[in-house]
């Protein structure tokens, strides 16, 4: 059984070796393929019988060699996704690895952020308490002017009150021919006039 056939199953298409499952034996055994057929004349010399007898063999041979490739293609495939599933990972972790320069970049920058924010806030701040004092300071002023209408109204009320007792005594007006409204509306745009003038 060490006759040599390889050129016969080249011939046919198969590789000069085959793998080979054996039961109470090594699990997988590289033989050479005169190793799967009995002892033949040279190759020339092969007949029917022996193509008979090789055929349940090698179809036996080539189903566990597909087997064996499709089970290693699954393989490869499922290693291939895991591997790419993990790179994500990996790309994170390196990314919050810092050199000790970019950590004290990044902290003088958080410095300069929070002196940037706390200027920001003074200014707010400022600005606010100097609104604050201008709003009291223009109430207090509409205050005062409140007062002065007031206190003008009245003595506006005094000043009418006063002439209308003036009028029936008065001299000038018999003198100059005017009528007592005459004389009213007189004394009231002088009076107009000097609080416009005042």
């Amino acid at each position: 059984m060490s006759v040599t056939i390889n050129s016969w199953v080249t011939t046919l298409g198969f590789p000069s070796k085959m793998m080979v499952q054996h039961s109470g034996q090594v699990s997988a055994l590289e033989v050479s393929a005169s190793a799967i057929v009995p002892t033949l004349s040279p190759a020339g010399s092969l007949g029917f019988d022996d193509f008979t007898n090789l055929t349940p063999l090698v179809k036996e041979e080539l189903r566990f060699a597909i087997q064996n490739k499709r089970q290693f293609h699954r393989m490869s495939s499922t290693l291939d996704t895991v591997t790419v599933a993990e790179r994500p990972v990996e790309t994170s972790m390196m990314k919050t690895e810092f050199s000790p320069e970019e950590d004290e970049r990044k902290k003088r920058r958080r410095e300069r952020n929070k002196i940037a924010a706390a200027k920001c806030r003074n200014k707010k701040k400022e600005k606010t308490e100097c609104l604050q004092k201008e709003s009291e300071k223009l109430e207090t002023i509409n205050a005062e002017l409140k007062a002065q209408i007031e206190e003008l109204k009245n003595e506006k009320q005094h000043l009418i009150y006063m002439l209308n007792l003036h009028r029936p005594t008065c001299i000038v007006r018999a003198q100059n021919g005017r009528t007592p409204e005459d004389e009213r509306n007189l004394f009231i745009q002088q009076i107009k006039e000097g609080t416009l003038q005042g």
